[in-house]
């Protein structure tokens, strides 16, 4: 418990977005611990992500628009 504290004191001093930064860090190391699998809307959300990443020319505004359309109609009805 006194490393605790001590590791309190040291991280409290620092700037909000390198704290911000560990605590990432820290709840990302602790799914990666869990094993939790990827929720489906995540891994698919990824997915199309990794896709718009391999185009050639992003979407435009409008296109962009229509996609989150169908997205919400798929989702909601």
């Amino acid at each position: 418990m006194q490393n605790l504290t001590t590791i309190w004191h040291e991280v409290s001093a620092w700037p909000p977005d390198q704290r911000l930064a560990l605590a990432t860090r820290l709840l990302q190391s602790l799914k990666q611990e869990e094993g939790s699998p990827v929720s489906k809307e995540r891994r698919e959300a990824l997915q199309q992500l990794i896709g718009i990443w391999k185009m050639d020319q992003p979407p435009n505004q409008e296109q962009v628009k229509g996609i989150l359309e169908r997205e919400r109609m798929k989702k909601y009805g």
